[in-house]
């Protein structure tokens, strides 16, 4: 009888959770194409080096975290964010992005996971560095029509740790 129940309450739990995603692949297809178009639109502001617009793209109480650490939450703070970055390390590049992951969270909520090539970027030295590639897990949340960003955490993946060298054989006595 127990383990009965706990199967039951179990169930309840997962019909519960699941009643607030959304109903069907044709609406997670469409919410997704949604959200492709709107990285679209944020590429072609980036390519301007819009900060105004690129901040516009944030919901009133979102955070971003660029790849530095600096962390700024709301449009202003974060515009601020992006005018330093693209008047330093970003001046002059151009962009894409591309949607690798798309997982709807609730109703109106969408975590996102991107790939983010730049290019045209240039070291403390002036010379051009290679494309650089930043990962950029996010969440979106829908605000009327709109998807906003409500959190973003760009960073750049570690290059692989190398391989352990073979310890030396012992010497022989």
């Amino acid at each position: 009888m127990r383990k009965l129940l706990c199967i039951a309450a179990l169930l309840g739990v997962v019909l519960l959770v699941g009643s607030g995603t959304w109903a069907d692949d044709k609406s997670n297809a469409a919410e997704e194409k949604a959200l492709k178009a709107r990285a679209e639109e944020f590429i072609a502001a980036f390519n301007k080096g819009d900060a105004k617009a690129m901040a516009a793209f944030f919901a009133d109480d979102a955070t971003l975290v660029n790849p530095a650490g600096v962390k700024g939450k709301g449009p202003a703070e974060i515009e601020k964010i992006i005018v330093s970055d693209v008047a330093a390390f970003l001046k002059d590049t151009k962009m894409d992005m591309t949607v690798t992951q798309f997982r709807p969270v609730g109703k109106d909520a969408a975590w996102i996971e991107i790939d983010h090539s730049v290019t045209g970027a240039k070291g403390p030295d002036g010379k051009p560095l290679p494309p650089i590639t930043f990962h950029v897990p996010t969440l979106m949340v829908k605000k009327g029509k709109s998807w906003m960003i409500a959190e973003a955490r760009p960073y750049a993946y570690l290059p692989p740790p190398p391989k352990p060298v073979a310890a030396a054989p012992a010497a022989k006595k």
